[in-house]
This record gives structure tokens, C-alpha cells and sequence, in this order.
């Protein structure tokens, strides 16, 4: 039915899903937190606000098209680090980004340990799954590959991984990597992951023994800030 409304139909479908969003809004806290997010234009200016330059490192923890990490490029020519396991994806950022020398590529995730595990093939929502239905990737320990890359510290971390950064972040903090971190720009996620609201909770209790939060928008974006 969606399909034939889509073809015959698009505008009002388009309507439709708008004004579904805003009333969603009302009731919805996360659907509120989008809509503030988009109010403020956040995907095309929160980025600016960090305090990078051209000798800064910048990991992107689900690297997807290379989007995010073209405007940080774009804005601080600082070296980008970029953690991609999907190999369609893991493509096409060898392609965009193959003469800066600047930008290294990895065709597998980071996590709490190393394995193959399976991915979920729904673009920008691929996710990691535990049956075997989907495309066989790489994961690696997160403190183990932050210590092969001799990194002492990343200026900025952006993860959205499509609910595995509960288990990331929690290896970064049992492992005190986490204070090699100076700010990090986190997506929560709450679909397909079991009691999100208290694994964000009590994430964000432990991170503020390290870091301070800058700004939160309820699981679209949040920022925090190393502890000075």
C-alpha cells in the first residue's frame, strides 16, 4: 500500500509523514529532540563549534557515506580516522577520499572486543545483528586499535553506530581510553536495543566522572566535553 501511495502519490505521502512527525512531537521525547535538532539546524552547524585545527584527530565511528567527516575536512582539515565495517560503504569512502592523505580508512567497526559478527544491510541503519542473515563483518577492540595506532589522544569521537555504543563506551571507560578522548559526539540508539534509556543512564553517569555534558538532544545527538 505504501509502495503504491509512494508512486502515485509522493507529495501527500510527504505531507502525511511531516505532519505525522510534528505531532509525534507532542508525545514523543525523541521525536521532540529531533524536531528541536532540526529547529537549530544542528546537522549543518553543531559541528563548527569544536575547537580543532589542521594537527587535530578526528575518529567517525560509523563512517557510512563519509558525510560527517567531509565537513569536519571541510571545516579543520584536521586527520580523519574513519571505522566503516560495511564494505559497500567501505568503498565508497576509499573512492572520495583516496588523495587526502590525511583521511585513513578501516574496513571494520570498533567495539568492547575482536570478531566477526553480522550486519544488518539497511544503509545509513545497518546495524549489528546475532543471527547470520546479513553480511559477515570485522569488529575490533576499541582499547587495542587506539594502542596499535599509537594515539594518544582524539581530539573528537563521533559514534553513531546504530545501538552497538553502549558496549563501545563502556569499554572506553573500563579501559580509561575514554580519557584519552577530548569531546565526543554520541547517537544513542533505542530501536532493537533492550533497555536503552538505562544504558544511556548509567553511560552517562560514569562519563561524568571524565567529562562534562556540553548539549543533549534525547537520543538524536549528544556532546560531552573532557573535564578540565
Amino acid at each position: 500500500m505504501k509502495n503504491k501511495l509512494k508512486t502515485k502519490f509522493p507529495k501527500i505521502l510527504n505531507i502525511y509523514y511531516k505532519f505525522r512527525f510534528y505531532i509525534r512531537a507532542i508525545y514523543i521525547p525523541e521525536t521532540r529532540a529531533h524536531l528541536k535538532w532540526k529547529l537549530i539546524s544542528g546537522d549543518k552547524r553543531m559541528h563548527k563549534n569544536y575547537s580543532l585545527n589542521s594537527e587535530s584527530i578526528f575518529f567517525d565511528l560509523g563512517g557510512f557515506n563519509g558525510s560527517f567527516s567531509e565537513k569536519m575536512i571541510k571545516e579543520f582539515n584536521c586527520y580523519c580516522y574513519i571505522f566503516e565495517p560495511h564494505p559497500k560503504y567501505f568503498d565508497i569512502l576509499n573512492k572520495k577520499f583516496n588523495s587526502n592523505e590525511k583521511v585513513k580508512i578501516f574496513n571494520f567497526g570498533l567495539l568492547d572486543k575482536n570478531k566477526n559478527i553480522y550486519l544488518s544491510d539497511d544503509s545509513a541503519s545497518s546495524r549489528l545483528i546475532s543471527s547470520d542473515q546479513g553480511i559477515n563483518v570485522n569488529v575490533r577492540d576499541v582499547s587495542e586499535v587506539i594502542d596499535e595506532l599509537e594515539i594518544e589522544n582524539i581530539d573528537l569521537l563521533k559514534s553513531n553506530i546504530e545501538g552497538a555504543e553502549y558496549d563501545l563506551l563502556n569499554r572506553l571507560i573500563d579501559t580509561h581510553k575514554i580519557k584519552k578522548i577530548k569531546s565526543l559526539q554520541i547517537q544513542y540508539h533505542k530501536d532493537h536495543t533492550e533497555n536503552a534509556e538505562f544504558l544511556r543512564a548509567e553511560i552517562n553517569k560514569k562519563l561524568n566522572n571524565s567529562h562534562v555534558n556540553i548539549w543533549s538532544y534525547y537520543f538524536v545527538w549528544e556532546r560531552w566535553d573532557i573535564l578540565i
